[in-house]
């Protein structure tokens, strides 16, 4: 089961986002402004132009955590993400098989006589 993790909003554009210790450290002229310790962070939206240190955006794509980049406004600007998961290959061919309308219907019935199978034995 997926756990869920908590969204850290920063919209005080004079603010400046550092890596400390496994901690998101929130920097406003050199004094330190709040820690948050990325285990527990799922994404970091920031809105403003200061922006992260390069220790940050790298250890949140090493762990997967999205780091959204905003304007004053709202309007977006950039996006710090981890690799994709999975397998590339598999994907592209389950791409070509959604293509195939004779494959889909054979898959399709499959999940059908699945679920009948299984409904019976319920």
């Amino acid at each position: 089961m997926r756990k869920l993790l908590n969204t850290l909003y920063i919209m005080t554009p004079e603010t400046y986002l550092a890596l400390e210790n496994d901690n998101v450290i929130v920097l406003m002229d050199e004094n330190v402004m709040g820690k948050f310790p990325l285990h527990t962070l799922e994404q970091i939206i920031y809105f403003g132009y200061k922006g992260a240190s390069p220790a940050l955006m790298g250890e949140c794509a090493k762990r997967n955590i999205g780091l959204c980049f905003y304007r004053q406004s709202g309007r977006f600007l950039a996006r710090v993400v981890g690799t994709t998961q999975g397998n590339v290959l598999l994907r592209k061919k389950q791409y070509r098989c959604s293509d195939d309308e004779e494959q889909s219907c054979q898959i399709a019935r499959y999940f059908i006589v699945g679920k009948i199978f299984n409904a019976r034995s319920v």
